[in-house]
């Protein structure tokens, strides 16, 4: 048996792109081109490991588009005769009640889950799915034993809770058992992730040993990880952290149980690439004397820029130039233009102090970052807004 192992593709809006829909759209067609390829496989099990949406909390009328997108893509599969096992991811993602609303539908071949449990798809054999659906703190934090534990003991005791609850869901099957969570894999490369996922749940290489196979969403890097985890990443990049990453999903055979995973295929998506160019002093001189006019590189990116140059260089720096060369060059959009200020320049603004109001302040630094002046007062000029509209 063929079993696809995807998660992680955030549909949402707020993205940064040229319209507030382009990088809704982006995924719709990353999630599109997976399924396709799935169904061209020919896979018979898709195991969804979380994460279908960006924001857990939004307004009706988004609601309904987010879903609408990741229930097309579930019955793109069903039609095409593959069965579906979706679990719910981090709640600040993930709405559970999205989630049981999809349920609901009952879509053929599709079984949801929000709770640990034991599927009962595929429905003609192959390996058992054990589900751990994805939890975060605010998950633990109302139940009695979890009352007023110091930060170190309150995450040792998420850790424990989960080991158990994979021991729980393994004790009495036979056979092959995959495990299917949305959790951080405390043998996982979580590169710059690190940091956001210090005091998360966690789940442990002993608790990942009980499985033959652990497929994994919530970290957006793609990787098998220890001797039989795998983390399928995110199919569409959402950021400029995800610039480096290789969005996809995995392939996996049940002869993978026999062949010490050989049997495992990684599937690139053909995802929006993000470009960043840092420049110096260098760069802007060349720049400014018109000897650099190079994008082709680019092409259909998401672009930003971050450069560092003299105070000289800053204020003969037309920023809105690059901008238009980036896209006739054929930037998909321009995420920013940023100097990075040098800290002997930071000490220059020592005028900018708590005792101005908010329009001067934004006014210095605005004109220390190279804007322009009728940049500064278009700032001003929003800004104004915002501050009347929250008084």
């Amino acid at each position: 048996m063929k079993i696809a192992h995807i998660a992680d593709p955030h549909w949402g809006f707020g993205y940064p792109g040229p319209t507030p829909s382009a990088r809704f759209d982006d995924i719709t067609r990353s999630m599109d081109w997976a399924a396709d390829r799935i169904i061209a496989e020919g896979c018979e099990l898709v195991l969804f490991a979380g994460d279908a949406f960006k924001d857990a909390r939004v307004f009706i009328d988004r609601a309904t588009t987010e879903i609408k997108a990741f229930v097309a893509w579930l019955r793109r599969l069903s039609e095409a005769g593959i069965e579906v096992i979706v679990i719910s991811g981090t709640p600040s993602h993930d709405a559970i009640s999205a989630y049981h609303l999809i349920r609901e539908m009952q879509i053929p071949g599709v079984e949801v889950l929000t709770e640990p449990g034991i599927a009962s798809l595929p429905s003609d054999g192959g390996p058992l799915v054990a589900c751990l659906p994805g939890m975060n703190r605010s998950s633990f934090a109302l139940k009695d034993d979890f009352a007023g534990l110091p930060p170190h003991e309150f995450h040792t005791k998420m850790t424990e809770w989960i080991t158990d609850t994979c021991r729980e869901l393994r004790a009495g099957l036979d056979g092959p058992v995959i495990l299917m969570s949305h959790l951080t894999y405390d043998l996982a490369d979580t590169g710059f992730e690190d940091a956001l996922l210090q005091n998360e749940p966690i789940l442990t290489d002993e608790a990942a040993g009980m499985f033959d196979l652990v497929c994994l969403g919530h970290i957006h890097r793609p990787q098998r990880a220890g001797s039989n985890v795998y983390y399928s990443g995110a199919p569409e990049r959402h950021n400029f952290g995800d610039e480096q990453t290789t969005p996809g999903f995995w392939i996996h055979d049940t002869e993978t149980f026999t062949t010490k995973f050989a049997n495992s295929e990684f599937i690139k998506t053909p995802a929006r690439r993000f470009h960043t160019i840092d420049w110096c002093d260098m760069d802007i001189e060349a720049w400014l004397d018109g000897q650099v006019d190079d994008f082709s590189s680019i092409k259909d990116a998401i672009v930003r820029v971050r450069y560092t140059c003299s105070e000289e260089l800053q204020k003969r720096f037309d920023r809105r130039m690059l901008e238009k060369a980036l896209y006739d060059s054929g930037a998909f959009f321009v995420a920013e233009i940023r100097a990075e200020v040098e800290r002997s320049e930071r000490i220059r603004d020592a005028e900018v102090t708590e005792g101005l109001n908010p329009l001067t302040a934004l006014a210095a630094w605005s004109a220390n970052q190279g804007y322009e002046p009728a940049e500064i007062g278009e700032l001003q000029a929003m800004t104004t807004e915002l501050m009347e509209g929250t008084i």
